[in-house]
């Protein structure tokens, strides 16, 4: 593709206004956004579903997808080049696509964006409020004895929802500061678990042979099954494009970001699954299967086994951390998407405003923040995250036909 493309001037809408985005963020920056969506609480929760369905073979379950997924990389790292316009995936499909398809991709991107925003804003509140009962549980029991559980829960999404949605429309350059501080320290607490591990396999090394031993329990059908299982664990590298009108040098910028936040990705996932499956006490049970019977809980069990006793604090923290960065990269990309549809006119024309002084679209951001909050207050989020998981993986395929038609 031309890295001059634009589309035609016909099918180009009026701007709202002359305030353009500040280009606030280099390279660094737009890594640290693609790590910090992909490493969302996934990793702490997909690790163990992964080795209960595939065993050691999990291993190769996240290689395969981390394969898979360097395709449609490919494709984006190409079209946000050429095309670096705010929405991303959006922006792709209303270029290649300008019917129903572009108007379809549209909202179904702002949907999903903006239900993984509420996932993350509720996963927050649980692991928030698991590390109070662990280590305080007379006052989290007093508090959900005044209020209930459930609103307890409810009341800490609220507020760090609030939190990241004003960060958010307070500037970009704010916004990927706080990115990159939450997913260094999301990072470091993973190299921490990592570094025990690898002393506790180094410690007792006769154990590790045994541990990949059956390498496929569950046939080659059970590593597809972890596949289709984890692969959202990759959905992440594609905000980094969202964001391109504020990407320092997007032509460069861009593809290097996509590349280097996916590969950094793929290595931390199977470091933590090696060190998982290896340097866990498991007892009589294979270790892949221990992992398997706690499911979202695997990897605190791990950490329980080999790190010191403030090990678990450790990956409680790394949880917050982890979903406190997802939320703030995803309610970035979510509010670009709405801009740019109401750039085009497929939102009302007030959503394409960006503000004067900060250079964010704060009205697409609020509108944004308002719709996530409600969902999360009042939607049944994991029967409808479900359906956000589908929309992704559809809205790559899209994007890799925006590839072939624009050629």
């Amino acid at each position: 593709l031309s890295p001059h493309y634009i589309m035609p001037k016909a099918k180009q809408k009026p701007e709202v206004n002359n305030v353009t985005f500040a280009r606030d963020l280099g390279l660094f920056d737009a890594t640290m956004l693609g790590v910090g969506a992909m490493i969302g609480a996934g990793i702490f929760v997909l690790t163990g579903i992964a080795a209960g369905e595939a065993g050691p073979a999990s291993l190769l379950a996240f290689g395969l997808n981390g394969l898979v997924t360097l395709l449609t990389a490919f494709a984006y790292a190409e079209l946000a080049s050429a095309i670096p316009r705010a929405g991303g995936g959006y922006s792709f499909v209303r270029i290649a696509f300008p019917g129903a398809a572009g108007f379809v991709a549209g909202w179904m991107l702002w949907f999903a964006y903006t239900v993984a925003c509420s996932l993350y804003a509720l996963g927050f509140a649980s692991y928030f409020w698991e590390f109070f009962q662990k280590y305080t549980p007379g006052l989290t029991g007093g508090v959900f004895g005044f209020v209930g559980k459930h609103p307890a829960l409810l009341l800490v999404t609220l507020c760090v929802g609030i939190f990241f949605i004003w960060i958010n429309a307070r500037c970009t350059e704010v916004t990927g500061k706080a990115e990159n501080a939450l997913t260094l320290s999301k990072l470091a607490v993973l190299a921490i678990f990592v570094f025990f591990g690898l002393v506790q396999i180094f410690r007792e090394p006769s154990g590790t042979l045994e541990s990949f031993t059956p390498f496929f329990p569950a046939g080659f059908g059970g590593v597809l099954v972890a596949m289709g299982l984890t692969f959202i664990a990759f959905e992440g590298y594609d905000l980094i494009a969202t964001v391109a009108e504020e990407i320092k040098d997007p032509e460069r910028n861009i593809p290097r970001a996509t590349f280097i936040s996916l590969g950094v990705t793929v290595i931390i996932y199977l470091l933590i699954l090696f060190v998982s499956l290896t340097a866990i006490d498991s007892g009589d049970l294979p270790a892949w299967q221990f992992l398997g019977k706690f499911k979202e809980t695997a990897i605190v069990r791990a950490a329980e086994g080999f790190m010191p006793a403030i090990g678990v604090a450790v990956i409680v923290i790394g949880g917050l951390l982890s979903t406190m960065s997802a939320l703030n990269a995803t309610v970035m990309a979510a509010s670009r998407v709405a801009f740019s549809m109401g750039r085009d006119l497929w939102l009302p024309k007030p959503m394409s405003t960006i503000h004067p002084q900060r250079r964010t679209p704060h009205i697409a951001i609020i509108t944004t923040g308002i719709i996530l909050l409600s969902m999360a207050m009042t939607l049944p989020i994991e029967a409808v995250g479900s359906a956000a998981s589908l929309i992704f993986l559809l809205t790559f395929a899209l994007v890799n036909l925006s590839v072939v038609a624009l050629r």
